[in-house]
């Protein structure tokens, strides 16, 4: 019996157990995936039997997918199906599934069973990742669809629970420090790009738990891009994370401290002053994440500056110095020279002002420099003095 097969079963855990094939591959990538709960492997403890991670597994599957913003989806055995081969294939580990697969998923069926998708995206068996489905819910032609879908009773809640701490807000920047779940999940949801932060998935408030207590994490909002990937970033320096809203690339540090610096040179600077000057608030503000303690802020900084050194690094490019008035008067063209005695002027043409000068003097060598004055201008006429 084949994956394929093993996968179209009624649970997905009798499934695996069938196949000794599916059973080692599984338990593999759930030894090598560091994003799995703290608390479950601590129970399972440092050498779980198979039988143990695939149950463990399966029961991480079903609450996936009775989690997400659109329905309980656990009852569909081809999405568990599906989850596990990316899983087993190396193509997503838990976060991906957990904090991102859900809700795409959720997102597809209330969309394919209302009749509302375009028959190109129609075909589930098509989607060969995460990031494939994902882009079936950020689609602007679904978006509002959605939106409608969504319990906006819950949207409504989370704006009343939110706490977060801005840190800083200019005409087109803004970048807070959420203290809870609530605060990731209004900054994701409410406007623009829906990003694919596992911090605010229908899932978040486990993921924010996650991270929160290692460390501060920050949401950044470009408010001129917001229908765009790169209008959302969020970064987490305790876990080596700076990743923008479709988390391209999200494990490639460098490249995203280079695309930030390169896309917004300067803001790094400013985010850690506001951070900064408002450390005794973020300090006061994180005691309950951090069992009383709170964020120790020079740590935090320390953090940020090793973690992303593109970005700190990154400036403002400065407007180049316009030349000196006296070099763009003399270049070349026509001057008006006028003789200070008599009032007498006249256009000469020239390579440059000394060119100029020069034909002066040798006309009237009797005369000096400070006999006459020297003027570029637009006009073409030509007079002898």
């Amino acid at each position: 019996m084949n994956l394929l097969e093993l996968l179209t079963e009624a649970n997905v855990a009798q499934k695996i157990m069938k196949d000794p094939k599916t059973v080692k591959m599984l338990t593999i990538a759930w030894r090598h995936d560091g994003t799995l709960p703290k608390n479950l492997i601590a129970k399972l403890g440092p050498k779980p039997e198979d039988q143990a991670i695939v149950q463990a597994w399966s029961d991480l599957l079903d609450d996936t997918l009775r989690r997400n913003n659109y329905g309980d989806l656990s009852a569909d055995g081809k999405f568990d199906e599906w989850l596990t081969r990316l899983y087993v294939n190396g193509a997503a580990d838990y976060e991906d599934i957990n904090g991102e697969g859900g809700d795409a998923l959720g997102a597809w069926k209330a969309l394919s069973i209302r009749g509302k998708l375009k028959p190109a995206d129609q075909d589930f068996n098509k989607f060969k990742s995460i990031k494939q489905l994902q882009r079936i819910r950020n689609d602007r032609d679904y978006r509002d669809e959605l939106s409608r879908i969504k319990d906006q009773e819950q949207i409504e809640k989370m704006k009343r629970e939110a706490k977060d701490i801005t840190v800083y807000d200019d005409e087109r920047f803004n970048a807070i420090v959420p203290l809870n779940y609530g605060a990731c999940y209004v900054r994701d949801k409410t406007a623009g790009y829906i990003p694919n932060f596992c911090t605010s998935s229908s899932s978040g408030h486990r993921w924010f738990q996650n991270y929160a207590p290692d460390g501060m994490i920050v949401n950044v909002v470009d408010k001129t891009n917001l229908e765009k990937e790169d209008g959302k970033w969020q970064f987490h320096a305790a876990s080596n994370q700076l990743v923008r809203a479709d988390q391209e690339r999200r494990h490639d540090l460098n490249y995203n401290d280079e695309r930030f610096a390169t896309l917004f040179p300067g803001l790094m600077k400013k985010i850690i002053s506001g951070i900064e000057s408002k450390a005794e608030e973020i300090k006061d503000g994180s005691k309950e994440l951090t069992g009383g303690r709170g964020y120790d802020i020079a740590k935090e900084v320390s953090a940020i500056k090793s973690k992303y050194p593109r970005s700190y690094a990154s400036e403002v490019e400065k407007a180049k110095p316009e030349d000196e008035p006296a070099a763009a008067e003399n270049g070349p063209g026509t001057y008006k020279v006028t003789q200070l005695a008599s009032g007498r002027s006249a256009r000469i043409p020239g390579n440059s002002l000394e060119d100029v000068q020069n034909k002066v003097l040798t006309k009237y060598p009797d005369s000096s420099l400070e006999d006459y004055t020297f003027e570029l201008e637009p006009e073409q006429q030509e007079n002898i003095l």
